[in-house]
Order: structure tokens, then C-alpha cells, then sequence
């Protein structure tokens, strides 16, 4: 049992904990738990952890092997490539297909709510030729009309004011 707590300290004083930190925790407390048991630990057990740490060197061993080439490479789990994977070749996480319907649906609420609340919101006493007051009863006028043209209307004012704020 000494023999695999040994192995196990020299593993660390090598790093090799850097590369699975999950597992090579695994493989620490479950020779802690052996060593520090009060029973003798029972040959199922110790060929266990024996068979662990074989495949933990064998894993190691083969990833030093595909980072030979490229010595600044970190290990890295399985988690991180899966998310790479999932993100795509760059840093930026792609959209799923499935929001994009979504994401349409909400912005056109958040639109129709800012419209509503263009046409709402008008100053009570201003007189009959304010533009503000104006401005609320043509968009009013335009949405009773054509709601898809106020929609497309109000989008192409947003880009401009974009456009402006850029400039």
C-alpha cells in the first residue's frame, strides 16, 4: 500500500496531477481511505486501485506523447474539448438553430412594447401642433393601418440611429 501512496507522491512532484485533477483526486483519497483503514485492505480493493493508477500512467503517458511536439500545449479534460467542440473553432459560443424563432418572437415584443409605449406616453398638456404629439398619433394612425409597416419602419429608424451614433 506504501508502494502506491509513493507512486502516487511522485506522480504529483512530476505534475502529472495537472492533467486529470479530477481523477488523480480520485486515485489520492481512495489510497488515503486504503492506507488509513482500520480492516487490511481486502486484494479486490488494492488490485483496484492498482488498475487505476496503471490506466491514470497509460493515460498521462499518451498524452505526453501527442503533446510532444508542443511542450506549452496544456492537458486539457475531456470537458473542455467537448465544450470546444461545441463552441466551434473559435472563443465565441455558437447560437443553437432552436433559438433563433425565439429570439425573433422576442424582439418583435420588445419592438411592439416600445411602440406601445411611443404612442402612450405623450405629453398631456402640450397643444395640438407639438410634434411629439404628432409624432404619437401618426404612429398610432400607422399601427391601426399597417403593423408590419410600422414594425419595418421603426426597425429601419433604430439602424439609422445606429448609423448615427457610429458617425
Amino acid at each position: 500500500m506504501s508502494e502506491l501512496l509513493s507512486q502516487l507522491k511522485a506522480l504529483r512532484q512530476a505534475g502529472a496531477h495537472h492533467r486529470d485533477p479530477v481523477r488523480f483526486a480520485y486515485l489520492e483519497s481512495f489510497a488515503t481511505r486504503l492506507a488509513e483503514s482500520r480492516r487490511a485492505p481486502s486484494q479486490k480493493h488494492q488490485e483496484k486501485l492498482e488498475q487505476a493508477l496503471a490506466d491514470y500512467r497509460a493515460r498521462t503517458d499518451a498524452g505526453d506523447e501527442e503533446n510532444q511536439g508542443d511542450a506549452a500545449t496544456p492537458y486539457r479534460s475531456p470537458l473542455a474539448m467537448l465544450l470546444q467542440t461545441l463552441r466551434g473553432d473559435g472563443d465565441a459560443p455558437r447560437d443553437l438553430k432552436a433559438l433563433a424563432p425565439i429570439r425573433e418572437a422576442q424582439a418583435k415584443q420588445q419592438l411592439a412594447a416600445r411602440i406601445q409605449h411611443a404612442i402612450s406616453h405623450t405629453p398631456g398638456d402640450a397643444g395640438p401642433l407639438n410634434a411629439h404629439r404628432q409624432v404619437a398619433r401618426a404612429l398610432a394612425a400607422l399601427q391601426d393601418i399597417s403593423p408590419e409597416y410600422l414594425e419595418h419602419l421603426v426597425t429601419y429608424l433604430d439602424d439609422l440611429m445606429v448609423l448615427e451614433k457610429i458617425r
